[in-house]
């Protein structure tokens, strides 16, 4: 029972953690609630039985070095949805908690995702970023039947929500913002690309906002210019390793009160400087918002971030500290600053109806943040004396 009620309770929440995510690969989360089907399965049964971990489990992880023979296994298979993954708990012989969590898509599709996250977190591990206790370790990896599968070790403790004050001195959040920063100080790469190259792909991007999105020509304009500026630049770029999607519901918080980020599937082993950390103080805002309050969670980007507030305080202390560790050279941080609501805006496109576009969140943050610049210069001058 003990062992149930442990895979239980980490079932709901690595589960939440996946929920977040996969809503972004499901268009409509209306019709998400109305299919969503629950499964979840603990075996108890000696190896041997027809019951012990699949054939197939055992194998990839024993070519992998890991003898599961011994290990009893839960199973959660939640929703219909060919983007939600089977989901696999593999217990000790004697442990009462999980010693393995193991991801396996549903369709091949959506392999490059899973395959991607192993070789990030293999990546990681090479450069002896993060540690057990912090960053999912892989144990193993391989295909069955066509469809990617990884196990990796469980990090232990709780969600961030559950113990974050939601406060721009929350120690967590801190904590959290300091690990993305030591993230891209140990992996920057002054080599791998010029501003003027980093421009182009900018550009690429920014003819597909704006085939999307309905900016005003002055918007336009202004972006476009932004792009052109850090194009032009003769100071190096710096590209690092992003995780791609550190909002809250992808960080946990040990027993021993570390920050830990999981669900590596949407990193970049050469990407952006500052896009991870100006993308999580925004979802920690927007959170802290809504746990506060309710109401218009874009007008709370505005109330936040567009005024002199604690938040503004925040975002311009973690900028500039992040430019002082990482070297990042001061005229491309507000450059950085618009696309990154930019990219964002792009991935969240793909979850909104055409008649929903006009109300995207990172559209409307980009457009306010464009329309108020005036308001974000204790950011941009705050990080502008840090590199001096």
């Amino acid at each position: 029972r003990s062992a149930r009620t442990t895979l239980v309770s980490m079932y709901n929440q690595v589960q939440n953690v996946f929920d977040r995510a996969e809503q972004r690969l499901n268009r409509s989360a209306m019709l998400g609630e109305l299919t969503r089907r629950y499964g979840l399965l603990l075996r108890r049964q000696p190896v041997g039985s027809a019951s012990a971990p699949p054939r197939y489990l055992r194998e990839i992880a024993h070519s992998a070095g890991v003898n599961l023979d011994q290990h009893r296994w839960g199973l959660s298979a939640r929703g219909e949805y060919s983007s939600r993954k089977v989901l696999v708990f593999l217990f000790g012989p004697h442990s009462q908690q999980p010693e393995y969590i193991v991801k396996m898509t549903r369709d091949p599709a959506l392999n490059p995702r899973l395959e991607n996250e192993y070789r990030a977190l293999r990546l990681l591990a090479d450069k002896g970023i993060g540690d057990e206790e912090t960053l999912p370790q892989v144990a193993f990896f391989g295909h069955h039947s066509g469809l990617a599968i990884v196990g990796e070790t469980i990090v232990d403790g709780v969600p961030f929500e559950q113990r974050s004050t939601g406060t721009p001195a929350c120690a967590y959040m801190r904590n959290a913002a300091d690990w993305l920063t030591d993230m891209s100080v140990a992996t920057t790469n002054w080599d791998a690309a010029t501003p003027a190259q980093v421009a182009e792909a900018l550009n690429d991007l920014f003819e597909r906002f704006a085939a999307i999105y309905p900016l005003l020509p002055e918007q336009r304009r202004f972006l476009a210019g932004q792009i052109e500026t850090l194009g032009q630049s003769q100071q190096p770029f710096p590209l690092v390793f992003q995780h791609g999607d550190p909002g809250t519901w992808n960080i946990w918080v040990t027993p021993s009160g570390r920050t830990a980020f999981l669900d590596w599937e949407a990193a970049e082993t050469q990407g952006m400087p500052l896009w991870d950390l100006l993308y999580f103080i925004r979802t920690y805002g927007a959170w802290s918002a809504r746990a506060t309050i309710s109401g218009d969670v874009t007008k709370g980007f505005g109330d936040q971030f567009l005024t002199a507030s604690p938040f503004q305080a925040l975002m311009a202390e973690a900028t500039a500290r992040y430019c002082e560790r990482v070297g990042l050279p001061a005229e491309f941080v507000e450059p950085l600053f618009y696309t990154c609501w930019m990219h964002r805006g792009l991935k969240e496109a793909t979850r909104l109806t055409p008649t929903m576009l006009a109300r995207g969140h990172y559209f409307n943050v980009l457009r306010a943040s464009i329309d108020q610049r005036a308001a974000l210069a204790p950011i941009f001058a705050a990080q502008a004396n840090a590199v001096k």
